[in-house]
C-alpha cells in the first residue's frame, strides 16, 4: 500500500477508490458484413449509438475465416456501454 503519494507541479492527478474506476464485460459478437478495420468500425458504432464510447472497448480474437456472412469478435466493453446496449434492446 502506498502511504504517500505526491503529484509533481501541474498533474491533473486524483487518487479514487477502487468503486471510481471504470468496470468492464466481455462479451461476444457477430458482425455482419467484411469488417477490415475495427477502430473505423467501432467509431461508426459510436456515431450511429447515442451512449456507446468505443474508445474504451478492446478487441481480443477476430476471426473471419469461414464466416462469409460476417466477422466474429471477442471484446471487453465499459459498463456504461452494456448499458447503452440493454437500453437498445441488444
Amino acid at each position: 500500500m502506498i502511504q504517500t503519494l505526491k503529484a509533481w507541479e501541474g498533474s491533473r492527478l486524483k487518487m479514487v477508490g477502487l468503486d471510481a474506476l471504470p468496470t468492464f464485460k466481455g462479451v461476444v459478437g457477430l458482425l455482419q458484413g467484411p469488417v477490415e478495420d475495427t477502430e473505423r468500425y467501432n467509431q461508426g458504432l459510436c456515431r450511429r449509438n447515442r451512449g456507446l464510447d468505443t474508445g474504451y472497448w478492446r478487441v481480443y480474437e477476430y476471426e473471419c475465416e469461414g464466416k462469409p456472412s460476417g466477422v466474429h469478435l471477442v471484446l471487453s466493453i465499459d459498463s456504461l456501454s452494456v448499458m447503452a446496449l440493454e437500453k437498445m434492446g441488444w
